[in-house]
């Protein structure tokens, strides 16, 4: 184990030479066909090293908090306004720290990574506690959800970029895309837990018992993240202030089309694809299927369960294919399964075609990470993962525009159509970058 660490430690901190900074774009792609170095051996190779066994853990028990929020927060508030594009709305608000992604990059790369892991998801867990408070004294309105919803979406889009950068840091280069897989099997597991159990603790017990098991798997994770070794900070960023190194940042991104290329589609994909399971699920459990609380954790649940298939088979076969051509395969039956599952009638048929979305998301979503962790050298890591995260916003602006569709045109034409413009912008992206995705 300790020489896991060891190896990690050497790998992170290594810096990136001039020469990489100034590259062209042939020579970028040239490095983009060989992002996957050589992994160690077996599915579990990444439990090894001692720190990915407590991240590991407090990454799911954060997902957890995270999807029972989402169930939570969707249904309470369409049953109050009876409003799909508030319901969309408050989606967007869960999304707004992207915004701000960059600057988290920056402050991931300046300070200790293993403490603002732990900060920020003890934050979490104060911010739902007022949230349950308000449910239990019975005072919770409308306009207190979206505004605790705003909040946590900043605090957790910082949990984002730190846990992907810190990843990178503990773990042995090796290893890293076996590490990534599992990281997103817990992901997934979290998924299905949290929207099982979300469902069932707003059904039996109401909205306030529900937010106090939030209250304590955010409080639970943070502890736990306490168990993660990080000897020192491994980047090697220079003092010549924030703004110098965020414009440093995006510069070198620009340059690096293996780079540049994977955070566009990320854009797409969460504009395009992510709102139908971030938010818009509870519009389509009532209005399709006349279903309730614990029907909406079901289809909740379901793509969660396609997803951990994706990870397992990945963390097996992280080397079967290129990561980058392997993200672009994904997206297109990520966009052909969602449209087929707006064409759905049948609830059982309807289920099947999220566990396909689910894989579809794995296949696409373990790739591009891969991709972008490989490419970026120790000291970029933090601020390409917050440019990353800036991506998502994507996300809730794919969730308002979608939440009026839906309640103009319905919700099928709303998935219908956000599946064409994905499909329309991935094979513009495929001629664009063509010799990256070739490799």
């Amino acid at each position: 184990m300790s020489e896991s660490l060891d190896e990690s430690k050497q790998q992170s901190s290594e810096p990136a030479s001039d020469s990489r900074a100034s590259n062209q774009a042939s020579s970028q792609i040239s490095s983009a066909g060989s992002l996957s170095p050589q992994r160690r051996g077996g599915i579990l190779d990444a439990f090894q090293v001692r720190s990915f066994r407590f991240q590991w853990p407090s990454d799911g028990l954060t997902l957890w908090a995270f999807e029972m929020e989402t169930l939570v927060l969707g249904w309470y508030i369409l049953t109050a306004t009876d409003s799909p594009a508030l319901v969309g709305l408050i989606g967007t608000l869960r999304f707004g720290g992207t915004l701000f992604g960059p600057i988290y990059g920056v402050l991931t790369d300046k300070v200790n990574r293993r403490i603002l892991l732990i900060t920020d998801r003890a934050v979490l867990a104060v911010i739902a506690l007022g949230f349950a408070v308000l449910a239990l004294s019975g005072a919770l309105q409308p306009w207190h959800a979206f505004v605790l919803a705003f909040l946590t979406g900043i605090v957790r889009n910082l949990d984002n970029v730190v846990t992907q950068a810190l990843l990178a840091d503990v773990m042995p280069s090796r290893s890293l895309s076996n590490a990534l897989a599992l990281s997103r099997s817990v992901m997934d597991i979290s998924r299905i837990i949290g929207a099982l159990l979300g469902g069932a603790l707003l059904g039996a017990l109401g909205m306030g018992e529900a937010y106090l098991a939030v209250v304590l798997l955010y409080a639970g994770s943070s502890l736990i993240s306490v168990g993660i070794v990080l000897k020192s900070q491994t980047v090697n960023m220079d003092d010549s202030g924030w703004l110098t190194n965020l414009k440093g940042g995006f510069s070198y991104i620009r340059r690096d089309q293996a780079i540049f290329g994977p955070l566009v589609l990320a854009f797409l994909v969460n504009l395009t694809l992510f709102p139908a399971v971030n938010g818009l699920m509870p519009v389509v459990a009532r209005e399709i299927y006349d279903k309730g609380p614990n029907g909406l954790a079901v289809m909740q649940a379901a793509p969660g369960l396609g997803a951990l298939i994706g990870s397992v088979w990945l963390a097996a076969h992280a080397q079967t294919a290129a990561p980058m051509r392997r993200m672009m395969i994904g997206i297109v039956l990520w966009h052909l399964s969602m449209l087929a599952f707006a064409m759905m009638g049948l609830w059982l048929a309807a289920l099947v075609t999220l566990v396909v979305f689910g894989t579809m998301t794995s296949l696409a979503m373990i790739s591009m990470s891969m991709t972008l962790l490989h490419a970026s050298p120790a000291e970029y890591r933090g601020r390409v993962m917050g440019v990353r995260s800036l991506a998502v916003y994507g996300l809730p602006m794919g969730l308002l525009i979608s939440g009026l569709i839906a309640e103009w045109l319905g919700i099928r034409t709303a998935l219908a159509i956000n599946s064409i413009v994905g499909l329309g912008g991935t094979a513009l992206a495929a001629v664009v970058w063509r010799e990256l995705w070739a490799k």
